[in-house]
């Protein structure tokens, strides 16, 4: 590309700072008339051209993020050789301030073209599908021959800019650029990084960019990031996620990290939720600190890679966890009859809002090969659905969309030992919002009345269109939803419950963010979602965290005596949803709490203090209304459609509870604070992952696809916004008896 239209006007401040001008002297008054006598000169000497195409970079060796980049964009850019004649001319006349100021003059314009064209090559690089991990320069970052490749590849000799033996360009007044391209499309940096130039006279010196050292466990990065960025911000740009369930706005308190080094001031949030001795240690949120130094941070690695993720087959697997260490032991779980490129084989998936589940499967038989799981990483962009429909709607669609494929694909190539398995099928179960991301679809008319979906049909494409996956071609099934807020994971929690074929009514509760619910059989089918909030996942709950090795599961009082377990029997980090449910249950127990909510001093101010450990882990009156509104909101739902439905809970054949929530809880501490109906404690069990099942039952039933069209078709949806009968239950359950 070729740029040669610079609506620049020379900047006098600019060329002053060059000369050292000091605005008091009497020398600044001779500068300025000086130079307002040379700029109409100046302007019809100056012929810039920018030249800007793209190249590999082979045999050069340069990194970026620890990778070695192959493909960068060149770009010369260069005024012509009249300002660099006349600035010689000058000096030969003895005119010395004239002709610095010519040499100035033409430095700005130089500057001031990088900042112009800098629009462009983020443009060029959108669109070829590359970020920019940075900018490198001759010859401290490249040899100077690097110049030479630029010239060739720019064809800049057809511009008459010429090249030396020592790779200088001629005229004079022309410079390199080199951008470095990588696959991160979320992060550009064209801007030249003046903490890594040795020229520190430079009076144009500028750090737009700060050094940022990240340290998870014993893993150590080093990242860059613009001081106008937040950490989280700039986190994500890099790959590295961390949750941020309220979506960035510093009200959660979940983005916590730690700085050793460099530590930013602490900020309003930062002091809502963290003690005067946390912020001293540096405990920051990163969505509210934003470095200008470079700095050091430490990530909780439990936060970023041990979520608990339920299988199909009942066990909570740690995400990265039995497909990702590769143990002897793990392997020998996984029975592989025969050479497995003789085997064809297909893959299960359930993309859940907060964690994904992929398993690989022998066909036709159905036998389990392998599992992958792990966190999904849009949680960085909220934890719940409607956080990522806001963030999609603002722009980040196509960063959400790759971030889902990208951790897909990821699955694949470990499931499939980097392709030497087989794969010819795939099946996708998800809600109806993660599906829109995963395609690619819009989701303005998710969030907003009457929330109206682009597509929620049974999907068929293949994982090259899909996933990128170039030589690969086999077909990819998306489940079909039944609305925009139930979606294709209940569609497959039916199918493997088989509700098509059942006689007697039967319930599927999912508990999680949106408490997506079912209930009917072969005749007739009703489904509902009520906006739980994030609670039943740790979320909103000022100790919360997720199912982490650490969090407190199991919560047990006598009297002021506190019994606690803990996922993995690690140290306590803070409470998650199914620890939250026995915490209100043992208050209530012994009556600390009242059948409102309200719990009894010191309690009500203080607390209930769980562990003393990582500075104290106490449940307060706040976290019991986060629950108390989540409980009700679920159990006026349930209500709401065994009502609906006409029947009672005597007609009612059995109440499944899906989802890793629901296999961990304790169904009697949670029939007993009126979660669940006590009435049919009986009939209550968990049912594992059952959108899971549902897609490796699909993966070997030849009438998959046509029951699961049936499913989504048979079910009707009972909107609750508005029902008066809904809002009764509501006001009902938020007691506690």
């Amino acid at each position: 590309m070729k740029i040669t239209d610079f609506n620049i006007e020379i900047s006098a401040e600019n060329v002053c700072a060059f000369l050292d001008g000091d605005k008091t002297g009497d020398l600044y008054e001779e500068i300025m008339e000086e130079l307002e006598e040379m700029l109409p000169q100046a302007y019809e000497k100056i012929r810039p051209v920018a030249l800007l195409e793209f190249g590999d970079l082979e045999g050069y060796s340069i990194e970026a993020d620890g990778k070695k980049v192959k493909e960068a964009l060149f770009g010369v850019c260069s005024i012509g050789k009249e300002m660099g004649e006349w600035s010689t001319r000058l000096f030969a006349e003895g005119d010395y301030l004239g002709g610095m100021l010519a040499d100035a003059i033409a430095d700005d314009y130089l500057f001031q073209m990088d900042d112009v064209i800098q629009e462009t090559v983020v443009s060029m690089c959108k669109e070829r599908g590359r970020g920019i991990a940075g900018r490198a320069e001759a010859p401290k970052d490249l040899p100077m021959s690097i110049q030479k490749r630029a010239w060739d590849v720019t064809r800049a000799e057809e511009e008459g800019i010429g090249i030396k033996k020592s790779y200088m360009y001629d005229p004079v007044k022309t410079v390199c650029h080199v951008y470095l391209l990588d696959d991160n499309t979320k992060r550009y940096h064209p801007e030249h990084d003046c903490s890594k130039c040795n020229n520190l006279t430079c009076k144009r010196r500028n750090l737009p960019s700060v050094n940022i050292r990240v340290v998870t466990g014993e893993k150590e990065t080093v990242i860059k990031g613009r001081k106008a960025d937040s950490l989280l911000k700039t986190l994500q740009e890099h790959d590295i996620f961390i949750p941020a369930v309220c979506g960035g706005r510093g009200t959660c308190g979940k983005c916590s990290v730690r700085f050793t080094y460099g530590v930013v001031e602490p900020s309003e949030e930062d002091r809502k939720f963290f003690s005067k001795e946390k912020l001293e240690e540096g405990y920051r949120l990163a969505c509210k600190a934003y470095p200008v130094q470079s700095c050091t941070v430490i990530l909780d690695e439990r936060e970023s890679s041990g979520f608990f993720v339920l299988t199909d087959e009942g066990t909570a697997d740690p995400a990265y966890g039995a497909s990702q260490d590769d143990s002897a032991e793990q392997k020998e779980d996984v029975q592989i009859q025969g050479n497995p490129a003789d085997v064809s084989y297909g893959i299960a998936v359930d993309i859940g809002t907060t964690t994904i589940a992929m398993q690989l499967l022998e066909l036709p038989e159905g036998r389990q090969a392998d599992v992958f799981t792990d966190i999904n990483r849009q949680r960085a962009y909220g934890a719940d659905v409607i956080s990522r429909i806001e963030a999609s709607n603002a722009g980040q669609k196509e960063e959400l969309r790759k971030s889902i494929c990208e951790q897909l694909a990821a699955g694949f190539h470990k499931l499939t030992d980097g392709k030497e398995r087989k794969v010819s099928r795939m099946v996708i179960g998800g809600n109806s919002t993660m599906i829109h991301l995963l395609m690619g679809y819009s989701c303005e008319t998710l969030g907003v009345y009457p929330f109206t979906p682009v597509d929620i049909s049974l999907t068929h494409t293949t994982c090259r269109e899909l996933l990128g996956l170039q030589d690969q071609e086999f077909d990819v099934m998306i489940c079909p939803g039944v609305s925009t807020y139930v979606g294709g994971d209940i569609t497959a929690g039916m199918y493997a419950l088989d509700f098509d074929k059942r006689e007697k009514p039967c319930v599927l509760v999912d508990l999680g963010t949106n408490g997506e619910m079912a209930i009917g059989c072969k005749d007739r089918i009703m489904v509902t979602s009520t906006a739980a909030g994030p609670a039943f996942e740790g979320g909103n709950i000022v100790c919360g965290t997720g199912s982490i090795p650490g969090a407190i599961c199991k919560v047990e009082l006598d009297g002021e005596k506190v019994k606690l377990e803990t996922i993995g029997n690690e140290e306590p980090c803070g409470i998650c949803g199914t620890g939250v449910i026995d915490a209100v249950y043992e208050l209530k127990k012994e009556e600390i709490m009242d059948e409102t909510g309200l719990m009894e001093d010191p309690y009500f101010e203080d607390g209930l203090l769980l562990s003393e450990k990582n500075g104290g882990i106490r449940f307060y009156q706040k976290d019991v209304r986060e629950l108390q509104l989540a409980k009700s909101a679920v159990r006026a739902g349930l209500e709401t459609l065994i009502s609906k439905y006409g029947i009672t809970y005597d007609d009612i054949e059995h109440i499944y509870i899906a989802g890793g929530f629901g296999y961990q809880m304790d169904v009697q501490k949670a029939a007993h604070i009126g979660l669940l109906p006590a009435e049919c404690l009986d009939k209550i069990s968990a049912a594992g992952n059952t959108c899971l099942k549902g897609t490796i039952k699909a993966l070997t039933d030849e009438n998959a696809e046509e029951r699961l069209r049936h499913l989504s078709g048979l079910a009707s949806e009972v909107q609750l916004s508005n029902d008066k009968e809904f809002q009764e239950f509501y006001m009902e359950y938020m007691y506690f008896e």
